[in-house]
């Protein structure tokens, strides 16, 4: 079983001099079942090595894309999607209609002919769109999704995957609901906190790997409240109180340069310890694989 990073960055792609170390590609992340079947999870400017992974490898269709919703920073790698241009391939595209726009509505705005020159009906590959629900279970072959809306500014879905014993829940562009103005109110307000999320709370109760997001150090959440994104130190209480055993921080600011994001990672790892929590935290990064 694995899980394989991608793209971690929010917003926007950043390569360059400051993220060699993190990387630079928005959102998608590569789940591997017990029995070798993967799911691929949001499609941002990281699904296009994903896509050149998958046919180098000569890992067999069909694909199972999972979007969080439709953000320019979750789609934008699916135009670049290699498997889209083959013949015998078939790609079947998960996500949520919203206000009567279906899936098959959002990806095809991004490649009408003005935008893209390969509309995405001229493509070769069979695709499905298939429309999922908040607060339903879908099964892919071993692979059982559970599917929750998550906190954000366009409607959002998180996906807890079970495989065998283990349970990972991918919960990007979600702003925890913080009512206090410091961490130091947050950390001895507890049950405030844990009340005010409890819905979610109790999704990733105990969950194996929880990858989130942490775009923000508490002193930019102030200023950013609203924006759907949550800071590294609410997330590592909010680990804490769901009893996760490993913190995935996940979908970085793209201002944020290498050495940030290493004092975010220090920060995190200081609170879960200050909290007596053994959690274990890790900060994800493009190309980085984790063993289960």
């Amino acid at each position: 079983m694995k899980i394989k990073f991608w793209g971690t960055r929010g917003s926007i792609p950043v390569p360059g001099k400051h993220t060699i170390d993190y990387g630079g590609n928005t959102p998608c992340v590569e789940f591997t079942s017990e029995s070798n079947k993967t799911i691929i999870l949001d499609g941002g400017s990281g699904l296009r090595e994903c896509g050149n992974h998958l046919i180098f490898n000569n890992i067999k269709p069909p694909y199972n894309v999972f979007l969080s919703h439709y953000h320019w920073d979750h789609i934008q790698g699916i135009p670049f999607f290699a498997p889209l241009y083959i013949n015998d391939s078939e790609i079947n595209f998960y996500g949520f209609s919203i206000n009567e726009m279906s899936i098959h509505n959002f990806l095809s705005h991004q490649m009408t002919w003005h935008n893209f020159p390969i509309e995405l009906d001229r493509v070769k590959a069979k695709i499905k769109f298939i429309d999922i629900l908040p607060e339903k279970e879908y099964l892919i072959d071993d692979i059982k999704l559970e599917v929750l809306l998550s906190n954000h500014s366009s409607p959002t879905l998180s996906y807890k995957i079970k495989n065998g014993d283990t349970c990972i829940v991918y919960m990007t562009d979600n702003e925890l609901d913080v009512s206090f103005d410091s961490d130091e109110e947050l950390f001895n307000n507890k049950e405030i906190f844990l009340n005010n999320n409890k819905k979610l709370v109790e999704f990733c109760k105990g969950c194996d790997y929880l990858i989130h997001d942490s775009m923000y150090n508490a002193e930019l959440y102030l200023q950013k409240k609203g924006w759907g994104h949550s800071s590294n130190s609410a997330l590592a209480m909010f680990g804490i109180l769901a009893e996760v055993k490993n913190l995935v921080l996940y979908h970085y600011n793209p201002d944020d340069k290498d050495k940030n994001i290493d004092e975010m990672f220090s920060n995190t790892k200081e609170i879960i310890k200050l909290n007596n929590s053994e959690m274990n935290c890790i900060a994800s990064k493009d190309g980085l694989e984790i063993i289960i």
